[in-house]
This record gives C-alpha cells, sequence and structure tokens, in this order.
C-alpha cells in the first residue's frame, strides 16, 4: 500500500482479514480461525415428519439454503430450511396439493391433472420434493417446529411447510406500507424451474399472486443467496451454476438489483475454484478438481465475508441416482472489498467450519451455510448444512441436519504476535471525531498504541512509551495515554490525516474501530 494513500476511516469496525489499510507490519501472522461448533444438530429430520425425508429406505435431509435471523418483531429466531422430500416419478411418492404431485411418467409434468396453473403458467417440474418449512427459537439453540395447517402433506394439515422454494432468501422489509407485503422471500421454485418473489405479512403465510413472472431467469437448481448490502442500498445474489470449462465444474455466478422485484442483471461467472484449489484436493483427498459447490457472502462494516464451499472431486457418485461426482466439500473463509470480487486470505488456509469425525452428522461435507449469520453484542453464529456422507452417496443413504458455529465478534482472522514484538500500522487514515476501541486477546501479553501524523511523525503524548498497555481478553479495549490530553484531542478533532501503530507482544490483534 503506497505511503500517499489516504483512506476514510468511517465509524464502525475493520477487519484484519485483509492490507487494505495496513501500510506496513512485521512480527505478525495472520491466522483463520474456524468457528466453535455447537455440539449436536440444532435442527434434523424428524422420523414423525415424513415429509422431511422420503420415507423407508429413503433419503432423510434437510438443507439451510436460505435465511435465519432474529425478528425482534416478534422476539424470536426464525429459520426457512429446506426439504428434500422425494423420491420423484420413479417411485411412489407423497402428495402435497398446491405444492407436490407426483406424476406417472417422466412428462408432462402435471398438478393434479392440470399441465398450468390458475395464472396459465406452465409447470416444468413439481415433483421433487423441494419443500420450504419454517422453524422458530427463542435462544437460538432449541428450535420448534409448529403445525401451522397451510398445506396438507397426505390429506393432513398438521405440519409446517410454508412453500416449496429451493431455499428461501427472506427479507423483513419494515419500509413496505403494504402491511400484507411485510415479509418478502425470493428463491428457486422448481414448479416453474425459475427465480420468484413472494409476499407475506408474517413470513408464514406467503402469497406469489403479486409477483407471477419470474424476477430473475435461471433454470438450474442450487444455492441462490440473497443479501441486502445497506451501504450500497443493493440486493446481491450468490447463485451455484456451471462453467463453460471441459469439465463444467460448478461456480458461483453473481447479479444484483436495487429491488427484489428488479431489475435485476443477468447473471455472470464470479468465482471458480483456482489451480491451488486443485492443488490442495489433490494432496488432502487425492481429488482431480475442486469446485466451487456453494457461497454465502455479506456486508460485515466494510468489508464483504462469506463461505465457499469447496467440493473435491475424487471420482464419479452414485450411477443408481444420476449422482456425477464423489467427493467430501470443506468450507473456506473468503473476503471481498466491493461483492463481487472474492478472495481468500493471505494465511495458512484452513476450513472455518471443520467437518466433524467420520459417521458424525456433519462428517463428509459442510453443504453450506445461511445466507448471513445472525450477530449479537459479543458472538457471531451461523447456521450450515451438515451432511454425514460425500456427495455422491445413493440417495437411500444420504443424511443431512443444520447445525450452528460460533465466532467471538470480529473473530474471523487476527494478526498473531509470538514471543517476539509484532507491528502493525495503518495507512493514512481520515478519522472521524469519536473514540477508539480493538478487538485484541492479549491474556498471554500486550497491546499498545501509537498515534502518528499522516506523514508518519509520532504526536506528542501518544508515542507507545505513553500508552497504557492493554491486557486481557476484550472485544471493546479502549486506549489510554498518561498524557492529561488523552485520546479526547487526538480523535475528537482529528482534521489531518492519522496513522496507527498498533505494538503486539503475544498477543492476538482481530479489528480496531471508532465508536
Amino acid at each position: 500500500m503506497s505511503s500517499n494513500i489516504v483512506q476514510t476511516l468511517d465509524f464502525g469496525t475493520e477487519l484484519f482479514i485483509d492490507d487494505t489499510l495496513i501500510l506496513s507490519k512485521h512480527g505478525v501472522t495472520r491466522t483463520l480461525h474456524p468457528g466453535k461448533k455447537h455440539n449436536t444438530p440444532v435442527l434434523y429430520p424428524d422420523p414423525d415428519k415424513p415429509w422431511e425425508h422420503g420415507g423407508e429406505g429413503q433419503s432423510k435431509r434437510i438443507h439451510l439454503y436460505g435465511t435465519t435471523m432474529y425478528d425482534s418483531a416478534i422476539g424470536k429466531y426464525r429459520m426457512w430450511y429446506m426439504c428434500r422430500m422425494g423420491p420423484h416419478w420413479r417411485s411412489e411418492a407423497h402428495t402435497v396439493p398446491g405444492l407436490y404431485i407426483p406424476r406417472p411418467d417422466r412428462n408432462p409434468s402435471t398438478h393434479m391433472g392440470q399441465t398450468h396453473d390458475a395464472y396459465g403458467r406452465e409447470f416444468v417440474e413439481n415433483d421433487r420434493g423441494d419443500l420450504t418449512c419454517y422453524a422458530e427459537s427463542e435462544d437460538g439453540l432449541v428450535w420448534i417446529k409448529p403445525s401451522l395447517g397451510i398445506f396438507e402433506f397426505n390429506g393432513n394439515a398438521d405440519n409446517n411447510i410454508v412453500w416449496d422454494l429451493h431455499g428461501a432468501s427472506v427479507f423483513r422489509d419494515d419500509e413496505e406500507p403494504d402491511q400484507q407485503k411485510r415479509y418478502k422471500a425470493i428463491g428457486f421454485c422448481r414448479r416453474y424451474r425459475n427465480i420468484f418473489l413472494l409476499t407475506s405479512s408474517d413470513g408464514i403465510r406467503w402469497d406469489d399472486s403479486a409477483y407471477l413472472e419470474p424476477v430473475v431467469n435461471r433454470e438450474n437448481e442450487g444455492c441462490f443467496n440473497v443479501v441486502y448490502d445497506n451501504k450500497e442500498n443493493l440486493f446481491r445474489a450468490y447463485a451455484l451454476a456451471r462453467g463453460t470449462d471441459q469439465d463444467k465444474r460448478r461456480m458461483i455466478y453473481y447479479t444484483e438489483s436495487p429491488r427484489l422485484s428488479g431489475p435485476w442483471q443477468s447473471l455472470r461467472p464470479m468465482l471458480g475454484a483456482t489451480p491451488q484449489d486443485d492443488a490442495v484436493g489433490a494432496e488432502k483427498y487425492g481429488a482431480m478438481r475442486a469446485e466451487i459447490h456453494n457461497m454465502s457472502g455479506f456486508r460485515y462494516h466494510n468489508i464483504h465475508i462469506g463461505i465457499a464451499g469447496l467440493l473435491y472431486v475424487t471420482g464419479p457418485g452414485s450411477p443408481k441416482d444420476q449422482m456425477p461426482v464423489d467427493g467430501p466439500i470443506d468450507a473456506h473463509l473468503i473476503y471481498s472489498r466491493d461483492g463481487c470480487n472474492w478472495h481468500y486470505p493471505e494465511a495458512e488456509q484452513t476450513p472455518m467450519i471443520p467437518r466433524g469425525e467420520s459417521g458424525t452428522f456433519d462428517g463428509g461435507m459442510i453443504m453450506g451455510t445461511a445466507t448471513q449469520p445472525i450477530i449479537d453484542a459479543d458472538e457471531i453464529h451461523w447456521y450450515y448444512t451438515g451432511a454425514r456422507h460425500t456427495h455422491g452417496l445413493d440417495l437411500n443413504e444420504r443424511y443431512k441436519a443444520i447445525g450452528r458455529v460460533t465466532w467471538r465478534l470480529d473473530g474471523f482472522a487476527s494478526l498473531n504476535a509470538g514471543q517476539a514484538k509484532g507491528m502493525v500500522e495503518t495507512v493514512a487514515l481520515q478519522v472521524p471525531k469519536g473514540e477508539l476501541y480493538l478487538n485484541a486477546d492479549a491474556t498471554s501479553g500486550s497491546v499498545s498504541v501509537e498515534v502518528l501524523s499522516g506523514d508518519g511523525q509520532i504526536q506528542p503524548g501518544f508515542s507507545v512509551d505513553d500508552c497504557v498497555p492493554l491486557t486481557g481478553d476484550h472485544i471493546r479495549h479502549r486506549p489510554r495515554w498518561k498524557s492529561p490530553v488523552g485520546e479526547e484531542r487526538i480523535l475528537a478533532d482529528a482534521r489531518q490525516p492519522l496513522r496507527l501503530r498498533f505494538v503486539l507482544n503475544r498477543a492476538n490483534l482481530y479489528a480496531f474501530g471508532i465508536d
């Protein structure tokens, strides 16, 4: 980074995932921190709820392609998850009138004997078992699946089925004047094989009559994770699709829109596996190539954070169930400064959501995460789909459930100093009026802060020797200096650019910011 560049620092937190704000550093190592998983799944396929699996001898799998949120309007955590019920036309199936009707043969696709819906839209493929279901929780760990009575499953309305999107990205829109459209959901609907928008007054009873046409054109299933970028006032979508290389590798495509209803840009290729990914897969698993199977990304202060699922292709999958490839999926951290161009941090790569031991619910794959995590005052909680098996297993042996993984606030990566002192110096920053804070673990050492002018001159009273060393492990350390003028003078009226120099002694520095 050039020493002549001045960056404007906004209120909020700056992570040390990349070097955008770093002018120089030495004696420190960037380290990625895997999250701490809850020891059991928080949601799993229930044998008493046959819409969550295919029945005896069939797959038992629920997915989280979609949204979890804490909804302050009702004071609960909420989750819209997906069941891959199956089977479809190749064997006996269940019925959910209005959403899922088995057909006697591959074609035509019919619904109660009809080929079109009441609005004249042609059915394309409505019997593969994608069902959007709803769960809620008081604490984010113990979840209930309420009986909603909206759709009948085999003639019984005692279920929690709310629609049939292949992953529902759900938003509460407090600026929506129509109370009946306060909640909005967007996702892939297999009945019409495209992306549709739904509205709801409560997030449970959905209606598609306001948006009969697709809002985005896309034919394939897979993740279509939509998030709102509140800094750019923009909706961003990250979609799974096939690339154009000889192997037609899975990769992530991108589109954006100022509104959920559109206009959305045409989907374009964004993130694919790299030669380094291929090399890692070959070394760790004997894989022939890597593919990006899924991705979630969201704005976190002034950076975008994402989890990408790397599928390491080890060979062909089950021919019986038309599974083209087999292999494990690992979850890796990625970041972006603009929401479109994504990178791995310059650090030793390690899965951010470690797979469990063989035989556990997430021992074979981390199949994907919610569109974004739930962030509270001290921690980050991200819900994810874990699979006991690898990608190409026979359908009747598949088992997937939903887990939760937690990080300390800002805790995805840190700059670490070991036994010797380390130093990190920022570029010149135009600092807003406020109070400086650090997120650091100095349990075994200390962190001190030095303030310099934009051209590198130490400010009187704000040298490293004037700073009272920070100790302990806190997400909001407040630096103090011995000078009576204190930090009030230096940060309250910082008309000129400043540099911040952090001196670490056996400490981990995660982030800094201005309140």
